[in-house]
């Protein structure tokens, strides 16, 4: 069984067929995972798209990314120090409420999250790249 898409409420969709990007891009991919009971969607103005020029700033690549789920198992892997020093600087970045959904894998951590993570350890003094509790693939809404 195909597993269903769930494109995010309010995700901006592009209905420009023509485009050279078209069939990499998420925006008008989307358009064809969008379920047939949506009555409203909202698009890139297509008259605004058949003026522009150069590179499209709303291009999104239809790429799934890899995305890490938690990161318990690495967190006990850190000396106190490092953990209590871990806790903090996650906590200084992204708020108290998101350290604990990302900690226990209810929120997905994004690629340039997972680097700003691992930046964040290596400062500490972790030489090595550990692991999160869990990975998967989906697209970069």
């Amino acid at each position: 069984m195909k597993q269903q898409v769930i494109v995010p409420n309010n995700y901006t969709l592009c209905i420009k067929g023509d485009c050279p990007k078209a069939a990499n891009c998420l925006r008008h991919a989307a358009v064809s995972m969008m379920p047939t009971e949506m009555q409203k969607w909202s698009i890139l103005s297509p008259a605004y798209l058949a003026q522009m020029e150069g590179e499209c700033p709303h291009y999104r690549s239809a790429e799934k990314v890899q995305y890490a789920r938690g990161f318990v198992r690495m967190m006990s892997a850190m000396t106190v120090q490092q953990a209590h020093a871990f806790k903090g600087n996650i906590i200084a970045t992204f708020g108290m409420n998101m350290y604990y959904r990302m900690r226990r894998g209810e929120r997905l951590i994004t690629p340039t999250e997972q680097e700003t993570i691992y930046q964040m350890l290596e400062k500490q003094g972790v030489t090595t790249r550990p692991e999160f509790d869990a990975y998967e693939k989906d697209y970069l809404w």
